[in-house]
């Protein structure tokens, strides 16, 4: 078992390279699902869950052999040991290793998860950048009519400075964005197991919103405690308290402290997995309240958006009907920007929820 081990972790190394330099000096343009799917194929997380299905392959191997060759046994203590051995190690054993195969499976999911988190935030900030650099514009041209305005006299020189001041403020705004934009691909980057260079990453998707279904939530309960890994093992951990209890009431009875150790342990584990199922179930409702705010939030962003746009479509008329100023038309975008971005962060938030509410139980 150790010589199969240790040639396990001598591979780990080399495959640890070729994974992480399988993208060098490539500048990657995919959807979001194509994100997902090269993050999977060349993660290093994937590599270490592998070695470790392998290990709970020998344990289990190593369990099965155990119990059947078992020591003599003269003792009750002796019998007890070895019927453990016998029934409970490799059920063990068995459990150990489907909870390592369902590790890798819910770290895979996570992954993905986390590259769709990853992908939308990048695309958000973009979309920030975006009216930040609109605003920008925008304030660019009020103050050069600002300074036609204070060389025929109109405006005082304060006034002529908040105009400045509004300009350099947005120009920080443009630049601490473009930071941000810059964290954001270094985070997918980090999730798909990049070289943290200067190559560009570009989401080829639009940012939409996520197609809303109505769920059955007490089917959704149910589907999430089959499938939660930790659930998982605190119930197989139950059968195993279970089946030493059995055995120990073949040797023992309340008198005897093992008997009572194992009668607590038994005991404790029915409470744990109870309350492990009471934490989901709680979790997941409150994700769903989470969630349909978030539509919510949607619906009032979208309105918000659609008032805006018909504000600017009025007061672009009253403009070429001179019954407005140029500055009105302005400060009008600007609004209608800020409400555009609030309806894609929206989107961004409800998707986010979306994707977690659904990774409880898919």
């Amino acid at each position: 078992m150790k010589k199969r081990i240790l040639a396990l972790f001598l591979t780990v190394p080399l495959l640890f390279t070729v994974t992480t330099v399988l993208a060098a000096g490539k500048n990657l343009i995919l959807s979001i699902e194509g994100f997902q799917k090269y993050a999977v194929e060349n993660s290093k997380q994937a590599v270490l869950d592998d070695l470790e299905i392998k290990t709970k392959e020998s344990a289990l191997e190593d369990a099965k052999e155990d119990a059947e060759f078992l020591a003599p046994a003269g003792t009750k203590s002796e019998r007890y040991n070895n019927d453990i051995k016998k029934e409970v190690s490799p059920l063990e054993a068995e459990a150990n290793l489907e909870y390592a195969k369902r590790v890798k499976e819910k770290n895979i999911d996570d992954l993905k998860l986390d590259v769709y988190k990853a992908a939308l935030d990048k695309l958000l900030v973009e979309k920030e950048l975006d009216t930040e650099k609109a605003k920008l514009d925008i304030l660019s041209e009020k103050y050069s009519m600002a300074e036609a305005r204070y060389k025929e006299g109109k405006i005082t020189e304060n006034d002529l400075n908040d105009a400045k001041y509004a300009l350099d403020a947005k120009k920080i705004d443009v630049q601490r964005v473009e930071k941000s934009l810059k964290t954001a691909e270094l985070e997918l980057k980090r999730l798909l197991s990049l070289e943290l260079d200067d190559k560009d990453l570009k989401v080829d998707e639009k940012l939409t919103l996520a197609k809303w279904k109505d769920v059955n939530l007490e089917k959704v309960i149910k589907d999430a405690i089959e499938k939660n890994i930790d659930i998982y093992k605190k119930a197989e951990d139950l059968k195993a308290k279970e089946k030493i209890m059995e055995i120990t009431e073949r040797y023992y009875t309340d008198s005897n402290s093992i008997y009572n150790e194992n009668k607590t342990n038994l005991e404790l584990a029915k409470v744990e997995l109870e309350d492990a199922k009471i934490n989901l179930e709680v979790e997941i409702r409150n994700k769903y309240n989470d969630l349909l705010t978030a539509k919510d939030n949607v619906e009032l962003a979208s309105k918000w958006e659609n008032i805006q746009k018909k504000k600017l479509e009025n007061v672009e008329l009253k403009f070429k009907n001179g019954l407005v100023s140029k500055e009105e038309v302005l400060s009008q975008k600007e609004k209608y920007l800020d409400a555009q971005y609030q309806m894609f962060s929206a989107i961004r938030d409800f998707n986010v929820l979306k994707a977690e509410f659904e990774a409880l139980y898919n």
